[in-house]
């Protein structure tokens, strides 16, 4: 699974990695949780729910008609809560419970298979967090690129409305069978898609996610490392760069904090 990531880049390294035009001031995240509001990147489109039609999509024009092809951009930051609302959902607080997606079956379940095919998104990240059990406790480890570069995590969003009119926006992280350095603590891991993938990924034309089968693999560990870190991580409200501190033995052998 993936339950918590970080993002420390600046905002303009992310708008660079994503090639986005715009990307909103915000401060670097160590330890970023479900139920927050998180940061995405998605195709420029607008989500237009009616009646018969939820499945609907309407494509928004370059704002500057007459621009180069080159100099136009197709994506847009996005703000999501995260915890997927399916927008069918009678009830929002079905979102605490999804997360996550198993890219192998998001297709075929019914909160996720409308997002497959229609709205996905990439979910900007230079970390992950994963717990390993270490006798009564679980000792936090950091995953991160070897250079602590940028990544994607692919997400799928929805929108949902109530019955008053609100809005609601919110987003899952799919993830797959681990690699095997991360199937040293945990039997999943958040798919990270390369930067090849983006343009495929965020295709609002590609509407069959069989189409994407070639990137539902885990990111290759030769690329990718890890460090145990220290119990603070553990609560959901801490944040800071206290968080990365590197776990001491007794941390690893004896942490009990809840997580």
């Amino acid at each position: 699974m993936c339950g918590r990531f970080t993002l420390r880049a600046a905002p303009q390294d992310v708008a660079r990695h994503f090639l986005l035009f715009d990307v909103p001031s915000f401060s670097p995240r160590y330890n970023i949780g479900p139920g927050q509001v998180i940061g995405a990147v998605r195709a420029q489109s607008e989500w237009v729910p009616h009646a018969g039609h939820p499945d609907t999509v309407r494509q928004m024009q370059p704002q500057n008609e007459s621009a180069m092809p080159s100099e136009i951009s197709n994506r847009e930051w996005a703000w999501f809560r995260w915890g997927l609302v399916p927008h069918w959902s009678r009830d929002p607080s079905i979102g605490s419970r999804l997360i996550n997606a198993r890219a192998e079956t998001a297709a075929s379940k019914p909160a996720f298979r409308s997002p497959a095919r229609y709205r996905r998104c990439l979910i900007p990240a230079d970390g992950f967090y994963e717990w390993k059990t270490v006798g009564r406790s679980k000792q936090p480890f950091f995953v991160y690129l070897r250079g602590n570069k940028l990544f994607a995590l692919a997400g799928l969003w929805d929108y949902w409305q109530s019955p008053t009119g609100e809005i609601l926006e919110t987003c899952t992280i799919l993830t797959v069978e681990p690699n095997p350095l991360i199937a040293k603590i945990h039997n999943r891991m958040p798919l990270i898609l390369p930067p090849e993938a983006y343009d495929a990924w965020l295709d609002p034309a590609l509407t069959e996610f069989d189409q994407l089968r070639q990137w539902l693999k885990p990111y290759p560990e030769e690329e990718m490392t890890m460090t145990p870190v220290s119990p603070y991580v553990n609560a959901i409200h801490n944040e800071g760069a206290r968080c990365l501190e590197p776990a001491t033995t007794t941390d690893t052998l004896f942490s009990d904090e809840s997580m």
